[in-house]
């Protein structure tokens, strides 16, 4: 993990792979997933956003997203009735499987977002103009959702 200052930021885009979906949990993956479950998120996902000097809060490139209430995830949830999270992190700390759950689908999407991302870049689907977004017509955007992609490259549809 790097953090860069403003004047990198002011002279490069750069872009990081943040494993939370647009507006979602900030920090490390693992503190990603342990807040997705203290507040019981619907969903994840994994996100490409340029960097800025703020950490992780730069603009939305590209994201996917999948649910993590659904199967397999069903079983795992109801394990936490009536325990707190921090209870579980103490106890059993990322071994806990609801844990490894939502950090192996969302590992399993980061390569392929990656790629897609690429592709979506390397097509002029969208790029990046003085630090902001734009589809190939030229038109502002706030993030290209490509989970569709990302669900085709892991044979989910």
């Amino acid at each position: 993990m790097l953090i860069v200052g403003e004047e990198m930021c002011r002279r490069y885009n750069m872009i990081n792979l943040h494993p939370a979906v647009p507006g979602g949990p900030k920090g490390s993956w693992q503190e990603v997933i342990w807040t997705l479950m203290e507040n019981r998120f619907k969903e994840s996902g994994v996100m490409m956003h340029l960097v800025t000097p703020e950490l992780d809060s730069g603009p939305v490139i590209t994201y996917c997203t999948y649910s993590i209430i659904s199967e397999p995830f069903d079983s795992h949830w109801s394990e936490l009735n009536g325990r707190s999270v921090a209870e579980i992190k103490k106890e059993q700390g990322e071994k806990n499987e609801l844990f490894q759950l939502i950090r192996r689908h969302g590992l399993a999407r980061e390569f392929p977002l990656i790629v897609s991302t690429l592709k979506a870049f390397g097509k002029g689907e969208i790029k990046i103009e003085n630090g902001k977004l734009f589809d190939q017509a030229g038109k502002p955007i706030s993030g290209y959702d490509l989970s569709h992609e990302v669900n085709r490259a892991l044979k989910l549809i």
